[in-house]
């Protein structure tokens, strides 16, 4: 795959195009002795989707979220959007109506520069596309599509941005397509549930021992600044709690030509901000407050709800190099008060 750079808008480096089955005939004579027929040769299944497929699915999903955006209609989401890609998309126009339009939106893309297909005879199946960099952005996006059955339309189900110089991997043989990873592969320096999992303990805890695990990264320096800057607006009055962990169902990979995978899933991370000096006034500032509509300050404990999907290249087991991450963003999914948790608030996602 090609990193996060810009490249002119057009189709390029398919990952996977349709392989053309062949069937040799082998006749022989009449005068031969019949043979027993031997047992069919066992096939590698092939890729699950055409190029011609492949543009009508991304030209269809574009399709839908445009309408939707220019509605900031959630219920126009559902034909194309499903799992965290929907519960992400809909949080995002929460606060887009919310600030009256001040924030808007993540700019989204299936403009493609390259794509990923599952090699696979099984459901649900996957998609794995890498962007160009949409209008109004700076950075391209991993996408992830699936299907959820036979008779189901491929829907998006996952997208993040692509961190700045992000070198997403190489992949199997175009001709191939790519074998689908469960959440428990094994063959890896860690599994792609514990990949995720390790990186939820890395952003609570970022001097862990999970900081062995991963390179650097610059979304997780930028999220440790957040927080910081977080506790130091509330510490006069209150303070703030964090948990993190992988949300279910959210943990996708596939395998790279090297024998590592590109991995993805998504992180919920909850922050309690609570008032703990009796007469101190706590109000949220910034998004938060404005998921707080017409009265941010806090009298007791206020709980917010982001949704951090990650991608990641992870390597073969026995390999000294560490896990990278690929790309990062987070969405707030809502602010709930303390008779209300957050995910009772309508985060409006289904599990994909």
């Amino acid at each position: 795959m090609t990193g996060a750079t810009h490249h002119p808008r057009h189709r390029g480096a398919r990952l996977a195009a349709g392989a053309a089955v062949t069937a040799l005939l082998l006749a022989g004579c009449a005068e031969e002795v019949p043979q027993p027929a031997p047992e069919p040769a066992a096939t590698a299944p092939l890729p699950v989707l055409d190029e011609d497929r492949i543009d009508r699915i991304l030209a269809d999903v574009e399709e839908t979220v445009v309408e939707a955006d220019a509605a900031l209609d959630p219920d126009l989401l559902t034909d194309r959007l499903t799992g965290p890609a929907l519960a992400m998309r809909q949080a995002e126009y929460r606060l887009s109506t919310a600030s009256d339009g001040e924030r808007t939106p993540t700019p989204l893309t299936t403009n493609s520069q390259v794509e990923v297909v599952a090699a696979t005879d099984e459901w649900p199946r996957s998609l794995y596309v890498v962007s160009h960099v949409p209008d109004d952005a700076n950075l391209p996006l991993l996408l992830v599509l699936t299907q959820e059955d036979a008779r189901s339309q491929y829907k998006l189900w996952f997208w993040t941005t692509l961190l700045p110089g992000a070198q997403t991997p190489s992949t199997a043989r175009p001709d191939a397509g790519s074998p689908q990873l469960a959440p428990d592969a094994e063959g890896l320096v860690a599994t792609p549930q514990q990949t995720v999992a390790r990186y939820a303990d890395l952003l609570s805890d970022p001097d862990g021992e999970a900081a062995q695990l991963f390179a650097d990264d610059p979304f997780r320096t930028g999220y440790a600044e957040m927080i910081s800057a977080l506790r130091a607006t509330v510490e006069v009055a209150g303070e703030v709690r964090e948990t993190y962990g992988v949300r279910e169902g959210s943990v996708s990979a596939m395998q790279t030509a090297e024998g590592g995978a590109l991995v993805v899933g998504v992180i919920d991370g909850r922050l309690n901000l609570r008032r703990t000096v009796e007469g101190s006034t706590l109000e949220a500032g910034g998004d938060l407050g404005l998921l707080m509509e017409q009265d941010p300050r806090i009298d007791g404990e206020a709980r917010a709800h982001y949704l951090i999907p990650v991608a990641f290249s992870v390597p073969p087991a026995g390999s000294d190099e560490q896990v990278a991450v690929l790309g990062a963003t987070q969405v707030l999914a809502n602010v709930g008060e303390s008779d209300q948790a957050p995910e009772d608030a309508g985060d409006g996602d289904g599990e994909g």
